[in-house]
């Protein structure tokens, strides 16, 4: 059985949102249900899941040195990147580290790469997909 403990207790179980929109906004709900306490990250001030959290930062997420500092802060049990724009080599070290990372860093980085994904599921996984092909600017 998994204790979640009370949202802003000693023993509360603490989400990190990296990614504050709408999608951010929904989990912190659903989180705040579970009595969990969330921490909400984003770029710009008042976005939409900082509206609901129990605190928020603002910071430049692709920054690994800021991103490293406010979980340090924080120390939240997980944490769930919920944007694009995020230093996930940082992610995967905090990883490493032992922190709780949901999806895995792993998933995070390759997600965050369309074309990494997209290779990793056609070619090295040999799953069935649309033809495709890719453009540089």
């Amino acid at each position: 059985m998994t204790l979640l403990g009370t949202a802003l207790r000693p023993a509360a179980t603490r989400v990190m949102l990296l990614g504050a929109g709408e999608l951010g906004k929904e989990v912190a709900i659903e989180c705040q249900r579970l009595g969990i306490e969330v921490i909400a990250v984003d770029r710009y001030p008042d976005a939409p899941a900082m509206h609901v959290a129990h605190r928020s930062h603002v910071i430049n997420m692709l920054d690994g040195e800021a991103l490293r500092h406010v979980i340090t802060e924080e120390k939240p049990h997980y944490i769930v990147p919920e944007i694009e724009a995020i230093a996930t080599d940082t992610l995967r070290e905090l990883e490493d580290e032992g922190l709780n990372v949901v999806p895995c860093a792993r998933a995070t980085q390759l997600t965050m790469n369309r074309e990494g994904i997209r290779r990793l599921a056609a070619e090295e996984l040999g799953l069935p997909t649309s033809t495709y092909r890719f453009a540089d600017s």
